[in-house]
């Protein structure tokens, strides 16, 4: 329940509080409004990133439709998260500190958003600025970098890969030059007779058109007919040899030059900078509102303030009077008693 002294300021000073709430009311619509309204308008630019191809250390190259398409849209989410480090957004200011265009790296964070989209492997940059100029040159730069930065690791990656490829084949040339000759020496050992009854079956069967598939058909059988199960050994461990020298040239022309190339990353959508909608405002109705409820809280304080004021002095003169009322009173018993 409401106690009686605040009801009895309300009812005197309703006047004082309902000036202040609305004077209150009318300055949040026009003021606080107007300085709301007056701010400048920014500007916001995008350009769109598509990633096109993933070669992984394992020597899998990944191209559009063609190898695992979750491996590619995983990428496509890790190339969003590298424009997002400290690192990349420290080079970056540093690319347009070349441009003349300063802007704190605390700052650049919030200017710059990347949002990838692994459904499609696009990866959107986009930058904020107040000035349209400033906008494009920050999505621009951005993008550039953000290529080149991507290119630049699937150079180092197809290097590597080379390399270790290269590596590989001396191995496996070195032991097929030794399987073959252990294998000639073998062939060698086993005489006119068993060789002549070997080719005598291969011409009967036919000879392909694969010299080497042939070749090791004529070495089977040639283990088959001398029982030899070290000739066997020997030409299975040559096809075997083969079919890796194979498999290493065919990773390593999926990831040449000639086969890769442009950018893995390239631009899909140019850039485009538009001004951006003003900042959602409260309506005049919210203001007016808002003003109406801090001018009754103020009014309420102002009005409890004033009538403190009003009855302590009212309590004063009520003493005053009293105290002179008593002094009167008693100086007439004093007299009427003389």
């Amino acid at each position: 329940m409401i106690p009686e002294h605040y009801w009895r300021i309300a009812r005197r000073w309703f006047w004082l509080i309902g000036g202040i709430a609305i004077g209150c009311a009318v300055f949040a619509v026009f003021a606080v409004g107007s300085v709301a309204g007056s701010a400048e308008p920014g500007y916001s630019s995008a350009v769109t990133l598509g990633v096109t191809r993933i070669v992984s250390f394992g020597g899998t190259v990944t191209v559009g439709g063609q190898g695992d398409p979750q491996l590619l849209a995983n990428y496509t989410e890790n190339v969003a998260t590298r424009g997002s480090t400290p690192q990349f957004l420290r080079r970056l200011n540093d690319e347009l500190e070349k441009e003349g265009l300063i802007i704190p790296d605390a700052a650049l964070a919030r200017k710059i958003d990347f949002v990838a989209n692994p459904g499609l492997f696009r990866v959107d940059i986009v930058a904020e600025a107040d000035t349209p100029e400033d906008a494009q040159l920050m999505s621009e730069t951005t993008a550039e970098l953000l290529v080149a930065e991507v290119t630049a690791e699937e150079t180092r990656i197809k290097q590597s890969l080379t390399t270790a490829t290269e590596q590989q084949q001396t191995e496996l040339l070195a032991n097929l030059n030794q399987v073959y000759a252990d294998r000639i020496a073998r062939l060698s050992a086993l005489g006119e007779p068993a060789l002549r009854e070997a080719l005598d079956n291969l011409i009967r069967s036919g000879i392909g058109s694969d010299l080497n598939a042939t070749f090791a058909t004529l070495v089977q059988d040639l283990a088959r007919i001398t029982a030899d199960p070290q000739l066997a050994v020997l030409n299975s461990e040559a096809q075997s040899l083969e079919r890796q020298l194979g498999d290493l040239s065919d990773s390593q022309r999926s990831f040449s030059d000639d086969i890769l190339r442009g950018d893995p990353v390239s631009i899909v959508d140019p850039v485009d900078t538009v001004q951006l909608a003003p900042e959602t405002s409260l309506r005049t109705r919210d203001l007016a509102l808002m003003g109406l409820v801090v001018g009754l809280v103020m009014g309420w304080i102002v009005a409890t303030i004033v009538d403190g004021q009003v009855m302590g002095r009212r309590f004063e003169r009520a003493k005053e009077e009293e105290w002179e009322t008593t002094t009167t009173e008693g100086m007439a018993r004093y007299f009427s008693h003389d």
